[in-house]
């Protein structure tokens, strides 16, 4: 499928993007890391950003190392921040990514999500993963860390194909 024909998205992480990082995971602590999650405060900007994104006709793909294990706390947690109906589409990292590093499942992902999506902009907090995104070829990848330090976000217009 040729790039121009594919519906235009964003990519978004969510933990230190959307929501504050909350500390300490660890598989042994796990089911523990999940419910601290609920009580991650959300990054104001973030939301209004991801909002003016849905609004410019992006398909919303959220990309989480979350595991699967998580995927019923996450859909609460968006839903408490109005956010779930923005989001198109949610992919946590599946169990057997659980040992691997965040940036080698995100960058199988992107891969096999290129097929379906022309990313136009990416959201990430994690330098690695923000490295993955820009090898990935994603025209703009924001990094999490210096926009929740006052940095100026680039505006992303979709383009018709």
């Amino acid at each position: 499928m040729k790039d121009d024909i594919l519906p235009q998205a964003a990519l978004v992480d969510l933990d230190g993007t959307i929501f504050e990082i909350t500390p300490d995971w660890s598989m042994e602590r796990n089911s523990a890391w999940e419910l601290e999650t609920m009580n991650a405060g959300v990054y104001a900007t973030s939301v209004s950003y991801l909002q003016a994104l849905k609004q410019s006709g992006l398909v919303i793909v959220v990309l989480t190392a979350r595991g699967q294990t998580c995927r019923r706390l996450t859909r609460e947690k968006l839903k408490s921040h109005g956010l779930w109906e923005m989001v198109d589409h949610i992919h946590h990292r599946p169990q057997q990514w659980n040992n691997a590093p965040s940036a080698l499942y995100k960058e199988a992902m992107i891969k096999r999500l290129g097929r379906k999506y022309s990313f136009m902009v990416a959201m990430e907090d994690e330098d690695k993963n923000l490295d993955v995104m820009r090898k990935a070829g994603i025209p703009v990848v924001i990094d999490a860390k210096r926009w929740h330090d006052g940095a100026i976000i680039p505006s992303v217009h979709r383009t018709m194909g």
